[in-house]
């Protein structure tokens, strides 16, 4: 990859590799995240660094899911397989190549940090996490590493049989910073391993520092011969390994490069941060037609097994309510309970078979039917769980037209049928009613009755559409005793129009 004219042993590069670090050390403003794979849009990209990655998968078996690429179906499939065969059965992540000499050159010079949030789901010895460099027979090859440099980051070594980390060179030397056991199955862990040929306080050739969740580091020499940013890395893959190892079996949540090796505070601030937040689902409500929608706005699938929707006014109508997985698409495997159908809550979970839930693909959404009533009052809120068991709070949209304050009866228009309904409940109280409720009944103010205000209110709205002579037309159609009642109220205007004259 890199054609520096110089041999990896040489003097002349030893002094450029201090010289390096003179500068960086000059200009510390250098030394910054430069590639970041957060997988949250259901692809590769390089967020930071626009060196997007590509995931190598033939028969389709990676999926995305709560902000993960999940590679969990990779099943002990090998590492040592030709990937340009249609046929092949695996799963991988493949980066550009130079994306960590890039690293290495580019900041502090010969230094470099590997980020990565990762759940094993079944821990396979010598199955890679992170494998940078090449192999013997060189790119897409994973015949074997032994004359050949990489850097590599794994759950489950097959000599220590604990989370390890190592450097190996091309004569065969490699030295393993290992953990104090394997990464647990099905847990989210955090792993940082910095290297650092400035930091000769392991090694002259350098120091390498492995971070588990936080703890400790772990420290050793990079092995002799190993230049970092002389490195062939034309091989440069998330669960894939440069020998005939194990593809790895999990979710990768992130994967972060940065070009200088991070300090324990940066690694404990990054700990603590996490990775960049999972896409969660939205809820949209059309005011047009009242369906309600799971909605799901990111570029990968959201895997949900569960969801509540609230209104203090009474806005939802259970009776329109559909099960998010009524035609048993959404979630084929799982068995679906409502545990709420009010005009107050609607809910329901995943209740039996599997338990992961259902997923809404990428850009799309999962309708639980025209479950919102059609009035002014937008007072939902949502509650979701996801598959991983994560709760939280969603998003409200309101999408289409706004509804018309005095369309009593929700079609779309203030016409003589939102008159008939507010006539017979005029000068009436609703103390025991919700918000909808009252509304429909004509309550235009929010005050829980039917009143002169709020005959005023329709009255404008009325005119504002249809004009003046319609709304007096109105007045041949007023059935009794509700003409005593509206014929008080405009008496009631008279009147106060007379005392602002005088």
């Amino acid at each position: 990859m890199n054609s520096v004219g110089l041999s990896p042993t040489s003097a002349a590069c030893r002094l450029l590799l201090a010289a390096g670090a003179l500068v960086s050390a000059a200009s510390p403003a250098s030394a910054v995240l430069t590639n970041k794979y957060t997988f949250n849009q259901g692809n590769a990209n390089d967020s930071v660094g626009g060196q997007n990655g590509v995931v190598v998968d033939n028969t389709g078996i990676s999926k995305y899911t709560g902000g993960a690429l999940d590679l969990s179906a990779n099943n002990d499939a090998n590492s040592n397989q030709d990937f340009t065969l249609p046929t092949t059965v695996g799963a991988y992540v493949d980066l550009p190549n130079g994306v960590f000499t890039s690293a290495v050159s580019g900041g502090t010079f010969g230094a470099a940090s590997l980020e990565i949030w990762a759940t094993p789901q079944e821990n396979r010895n010598w199955a890679r996490l992170v494998d940078f460099g090449t192999s013997n027979d060189g790119e897409d090859t994973s015949n074997g590493g032994g004359n050949s440099a990489y850097v590599l980051m794994l759950p489950q070594a097959g000599n220590s049989g604990t989370a390890a980390a190592s450097t190996h060179s091309s004569t065969g030397a490699e030295i393993f910073a290992a953990g104090p056991a394997p990464l647990s199955v099905n847990v989210k862990h955090h792993m940082v391993l910095t290297l650092d040929q400035n930091d000769v306080s392991a090694s002259a050739d350098g120091t390498i520092k492995l971070y588990i969740d936080n703890a400790a580091p772990i420290a050793t020499a990079i092995a002799p011969g190993v230049l970092l940013d002389l490195i062939n890395d034309n091989n440069n893959w998330l669960g894939r390994a440069q020998w005939g190892d194990p593809l790895f079996d999990g979710l990768i949540d992130e994967f972060r490069i940065y070009n200088h090796a991070m300090t324990q505070s940066e690694v404990t601030a990054s700990f603590n941060a996490g990775p960049e937040p999972a896409p969660l689902p939205v809820l949209t409500v059309n005011r047009d037609t009242g369906v309600i929608s799971l909605a799901n706005q990111s570029g990968g699938g959201i895997n949900v097994k569960g969801y509540s929707i609230t209104s203090a006014g009474g806005a939802l109508n259970p009776a329109a309510w559909t099960s998010i997985d009524a035609t048993n698409l959404f979630d084929p495997n799982g068995t679906w309970t409502t545990s709420a159908a009010s005009n107050t809550n609607l809910a329901e979970s995943v209740t039996g078979g599997v338990l992961d839930g259902g997923t809404i693909a990428a850009n799309g959404a999962a309708s639980i039917g025209a479950a919102w009533r059609k009035t002014p009052v937008q007072d939902l809120a949502f509650s979701f769980t996801l598959g991983d068991g994560s709760t939280g709070t969603g998003q409200i949209q309101y999408t289409g037209s706004a509804a018309q304050r005095s369309d009593l009866n929700g079609d779309g228009a203030v016409n003589a049928a939102d008159w008939a309904i507010f006539v017979p409940n005029s000068f009436t109280t609703f103390a025991a009613d919700l918000a909808v409720a009252a509304y429909q009944k004509g309550d235009l103010d929010g005050d829980k009755d039917n009143d002169y205000a709020d005959f005023k209110l329709f009255k404008a709205d009325y005119i504002a559409v249809n004009g003046e002579a319609a709304f007096a037309a109105l007045g041949a159609s007023i059935p009794e005793p509700a003409t005593i009642a509206l014929g008080g109220m405009a008496a009631v205007a008279v009147m106060a129009a007379r005392r602002r004259l005088t």
